[in-house]
């Protein structure tokens, strides 16, 4: 099922942004194949290119009254996959250099300097936020973290699908994060800002 940017950019747009579930449709089967080779260029991950296809389309859903039937539709629609994938990465670094960095302070540090004393903060609030965490999840957590296993491993382990062990993960993290991020932000700044000088 194909339809021309034209139709899309004219008549579809005025449906879609009053609630059309037909014109959604036909705007899903437009672009969700586009947009998936466009997010397997950058995140080379199936998985993963077949989720931010679902976040662009829920996205779009969420923010149709704010379409604005003049500008080009497609350029909208990659304007979100384009957004959606920065925040991704953005967040794997931040997350995957928070982890890099609390390793590196308790295996190398040997005085308890104020850089220690906040990450050793850092990590007695995460440990109570895991130990708060639903069961389940709780569980998956700390075998991804603490075991290190994969995600297919825990699934193969717990009987569950890696889309679940997945989610659990992600849950865990967003839980983690936002408390963190509320309340060491800065400190977390000044000490990664530090360390690059």
């Amino acid at each position: 099922m194909s339809y021309s940017n034209t139709v899309i950019d004219k008549e579809i747009v005025l449906k879609l942004k009053a609630g059309n579930s037909d014109a959604f449709e036909k705007v899903f089967f437009s672009f969700s194949e586009r947009l998936y080779y466009f997010a397997m260029k950058y995140l080379r991950n199936q998985h993963d290119a077949e989720e931010l296809v679902q976040e662009v389309f829920v996205k779009l859903w969420e923010n149709r009254n704010n379409l604005n039937e003049d500008l080009s539709f497609s350029g909208y629609l990659y304007t979100i996959a384009r957004n959606t994938i920065f925040n991704q990465n953005r967040k794997k670094v931040n997350e995957q250099a928070y982890h890099d960095y609390v390793k590196n302070i308790i295996q190398n540090s040997s005085t308890k300097t104020e850089d220690d004393l906040i990450y050793a903060d850092i990590k007695a609030l995460v440990d109570k936020l895991v130990d708060e965490l639903p069961p389940q999840r709780k569980l998956v957590y700390k075998m991804s973290r603490d075991n290190g296993m994969s995600y297919r491993e825990i699934a193969e382990k717990l009987s569950l699908s890696e889309r679940t062990v997945e989610s659990h993960i992600r849950l865990a993290l967003k839980t983690i994060t936002e408390v963190i991020n509320k309340n060491f932000m800065l400190p977390i700044l000044i000490l990664f800002l530090a360390e690059m000088l």
